[in-house]
């Protein structure tokens, strides 16, 4: 009985350490740019859960936002799912005004689009948005670095 009783402590020990360990795991969120239609570039950040981040884009002319958090099982979201914050600003006389802002949920290495229209666009896409900003998502593990 002593021996099961340690056994269970000894899994529920590392089940603990396990989710710690991802609690630590960052990710790299490999962005896609156009600002009315023209491509802005394709930007890399690595963000820590709970931990806002940003990076600039087209020589500072453009700042993506960006944080994650894991979606709780409660949320009904789909086994490995993150919520994205994004937030895309454009730099107008030195100070940053945002276009867009939004929180996005997306399965870990899957893509996340975020589009901002004019009008009655049914099919938004790159060429035909204001803002049109996909992330995709790859889990980093501690002590990985994100490919150069």
């Amino acid at each position: 009985m002593l021996a099961r009783l340690l056994t269970i402590v000894a899994c529920l020990v590392l089940a603990g350490a396990t989710q710690a360990g991802d609690d630590e795991a960052g990710f790299l969120i490999e962005f896609e740019l156009w600002i009315n239609g023209e491509a802005q570039g394709e930007p890399r950040l690595v963000v820590m859960p709970g931990q806002p981040a940003m990076v600039d884009v087209a020589g500072g002319a453009w700042r993506i936002e960006a944080e994650v958090e894991r979606a709780r099982a409660h949320e009904y979201a789909p086994g490995g799912s993150l919520w994205l914050h994004l937030a895309v600003h454009e730099q107008v006389e030195g100070e940053w005004e945002e276009l867009a802002d939004t929180m996005l949920g997306v399965p870990e290495g899957e893509t996340a689009t975020l589009t901002v229209v004019e009008g009655d666009v049914d099919d938004p896409a790159p060429d035909n948005s204001i803002v049109y900003l996909r992330a995709t998502t790859s889990r980093l593990q501690p002590g990985d670095m994100p490919p150069g």
